[in-house]
């Protein structure tokens, strides 16, 4: 399995400048389901606390004085957040999408360059899936571009279907790469993306659609 280190969004508060230098970096962001994880954040600054929210609910599970916590990963897709503290007052929040599925793990890469923003998805199969492919949520005045076969859908989404793969089999990767387009310089955004296909499942062939992890908003 390749384990891929997500840099995620940070959200400022104007109490401190950490100009982006903060990641969450999870030991691995695709585990199986109940597998237990380190997340470890980067670049932050001396003397805060580390608030840990694994579930998303917006409610602390843990806090801690070190930049690392464990987990053990229920099945599902979670956004893990954490948020600095010092003295009691918010200094930053960074965050990243943990997925624990069993069919298939698929982690997102993510660059700007001058004009846009660079994507690469690496999905590793932990079953048999037929016509993979890749919905991405395309945000409000952005232009999604793919080399890859795609569609808009009745979402708006952009549905990528990539030639180099028919089907997949377990421990098989695939990487597929697209290019966000932002509105104006300087656009931030939020854009989910899901692993399609169909799968077998007690002896009847079903559609599924997993949650890519790593960063979502950037």
């Amino acid at each position: 399995m390749r384990l891929v280190t997500t840099t995620a969004c940070v959200v400022m508060f104007g109490l401190l400048s950490l100009a982006g230098g903060l990641s969450l970096i999870p030991s691995t962001s695709i585990p199986l389901p109940g597998a237990e994880i380190t997340l470890q954040v980067t670049g932050a600054p001396a003397g805060v606390q580390f608030k840990w929210d694994f579930d998303g609910d917006g409610r602390p599970d843990a806090t801690t004085g070190q930049p690392w916590a464990s987990w053990t990963v229920p099945a599902g897709p979670w956004e893990v957040a954490v948020d600095l503290v010092q003295a009691g007052q918010p200094l930053a929040r960074v965050s990243t999408l943990v997925v624990a599925d069993e069919r298939a793990g698929a982690t997102r890469e993510v660059h700007w360059t001058p004009s846009g923003v660079e994507v690469t998805i690496t999905i590793l199969a932990r079953t048999r899936i037929m016509a993979p492919g890749l919905t991405v949520d395309v945000p409000p005045g952005w232009v999604v571009t793919s080399l890859d076969p795609s569609t808009m859908n009745e979402q708006g989404q952009l549905e990528i279907l990539p030639s180099s793969a028919m089907e997949l089999y377990p421990g098989q990767e695939l990487t597929v790469s697209y290019v966000m387009y932002p509105p104006s310089s300087g656009a931030r955004a939020r854009s989910m993306a899901w692993v399609t296909g169909y799968v077998g499942v007690a002896g009847r062939v079903e559609r599924v659609a997993i949650p890519v992890a790593g960063p979502v908003s950037f």
